[in-house]
């Protein structure tokens, strides 16, 4: 049995899980799972799907190959991000609960399927809260960093002056 752990656990993990990777701001949810991905040497893909009422609105599954969010479709990007940063969050926490699937099992799968799939998969509560607290950590950094520099410079030797003068304050 999963026990919820402290805000202050969930802070350790998730900048143990965020150091090193030289994300930009404004944060970029494709540049945090590519770089994330690339790390552990296994990439996570984004996917839109239009997922049926009463699932949530995002889905992680772990295949042979990577990893899969799985995000609603019809929504707003803003809303995309926050899927996905709150999937990534069971990504970092651990919470996998189903078994590796195949790529060609995700191919396969039809409409009917896929939904009935998606339909079985929901956490805990306490997984949830942990997943929630830890996108929200994610999205609090990164809005008081991007608060002072506003955007990542793109030129390598002026994002190092950047961030030896502090303007990623509060970012990894």
């Amino acid at each position: 049995m999963h026990m919820r752990r402290s805000e202050r656990a969930l802070g350790v993990l998730c900048r143990t899980a965020l150091r090193g990777l030289d994300l930009d701001l404004p944060l970029d949810v494709t540049q945090l799972c590519d770089r994330y991905g690339e790390r552990r040497g296994r990439p996570i893909r984004l996917l839109a799907h239009p997922l049926p009422a009463g699932v949530p609105n995002g889905i992680w599954l772990a295949a042979a190959d990577a990893d899969y969010f799985f995000y609603q479709a019809n929504t707003s990007p803003l809303h995309r991000d926050q899927i996905v940063i709150h999937e990534f969050g069971h990504l970092i926490a651990g919470h996998q609960m189903l078994a590796e699937v195949s790529v060609e099992g995700l191919a396969a799968l039809t409409q009917d399927s896929s939904d009935a799939a998606l339909r079985r998969t929901c956490y805990s509560d306490d997984r949830e809260w942990e997943a929630e607290m830890l996108a929200s950590m994610i999205l609090t950094w990164a809005e008081d960093a991007s608060t002072g520099v506003g955007s990542t410079a793109a030129h390598d030797e002026l994002r190092g002056l950047q961030r030896l003068l502090g303007g990623h304050r509060g970012w990894l």
